[in-house]
């Protein structure tokens, strides 16, 4: 959800008319998006469940599914739901018009269009399609953060076995909000030497790559490479690449946090992964010392 996007905006155009095939595809390039087409509803849902896009261009009259039916059900799929989908058809009866906004359709525009036109209407459809995954993934992140503070700060939650059994689930929903493969915590009570690690459940194999022996706490949020051992062989068809956030409480650093992933460093540019990590990481941090201090105050009433 926040990970920073391996490429462009994705505009679909559905329909079998190769002058719109034409003109969306020049619009496409015009807002630096990616473009693809569809010949029929089938093959759209079929790019759909294959790549998400961002924008559709949907023509109403096909030859298997209507596309009212295709907007239908794009837009009532959780994982679809976003997408914003234009209708672009000759039908200009107020019927007609119903039956698509019914359909959950986001505008609708009515042949022949000037692609001055399109165009505005495709660029405002892209600023509603970011807006809305920015309020999804927000909301999100509120949820893991309630969800912080309900596993880590029960009555046992202080307790080292406790503690060690209700972290992975947490980390296991960072993965899944973060588009990661793995996640890990290193983290040492305050005042304290000895370091404590807790893993997401799942990665790539079944198995957690070797490296994470090599981790040790960070202070310094940043991309990189994963470390290499001893006598390693770095496959850079397979490189693992770390995002790192720290867990300060105060001056001192009781933790990281970090997201792994398979594949090449991104390219530079702007990305709001990294300030959404560093800002659960703090969230992380205050609730374990929370816990903590729990904890000292439940066994010294104790």
């Amino acid at each position: 959800m926040f990970r920073a996007p391996t490429s462009r905006p994705l505009l679909l155009l559905v329909d079998d008319d190769p002058y719109q095939a034409e003109v969306a595809s020049y619009i496409a390039y015009e807002l630096d998006c990616d473009f693809e087409s569809a010949l029929s509803g089938t093959e759209a849902l079929e790019r759909v469940a294959n790549r998400p896009p961002d924008v559709i261009l949907l023509d109403v009259k096909m030859p298997d599914l209507s596309g009212y039916e295709v907007c239908r059900r794009i837009k009532t799929d959780p994982e679809t739901a976003e997408t914003q989908v234009l209708f672009v058809t000759a039908r200009t009866e107020e019927e007609d018009l119903l039956k698509g906004f019914e359909a959950l359709a986001n505008d609708y525009l009515t042949k022949p269009f000037s692609a001055r036109e399109l165009k505005a209407r495709v660029k405002n459809a892209l600023r509603s399609k970011r807006l809305l995954d920015a309020l999804k993934a927000r909301t999100r992140l509120l949820e893991l953060q309630q969800e912080i503070i309900d596993r880590l700060e029960t009555p046992d939650a202080g307790d080292e076995k406790a503690r060690a059994s209700a972290l992975p689930p947490i980390l296991d929903r960072i993965a899944t909000l973060f588009g990661a493969e793995g996640v890990t915590l290193h983290t040492r009570r305050s005042g304290g030497a000895q370091t404590n690690a807790a893993l997401s459940t799942a990665w790539p194999g079944g198995v957690p790559p070797t490296y994470l022996a090599a981790l040790a706490l960070s202070e310094d949020p940043r991309v990189e490479r994963a470390p290499r051992l001893a006598g390693e062989v770095r496959d850079s068809g397979s490189d693992w690449v770390i995002v790192s956030a720290p867990l300060w409480f105060g001056p001192e650093l009781i933790g990281t946090l970090r997201i792994h992933r398979r594949g090449a460093l991104p390219a530079a540019g702007d990305s709001t992964e990294l300030e959404h990590l560093v800002a659960l990481a703090g969230h992380l941090a205050r609730t374990i010392h929370r816990a903590d201090l729990l904890s000292e105050l439940r066994a010294t009433r104790g």
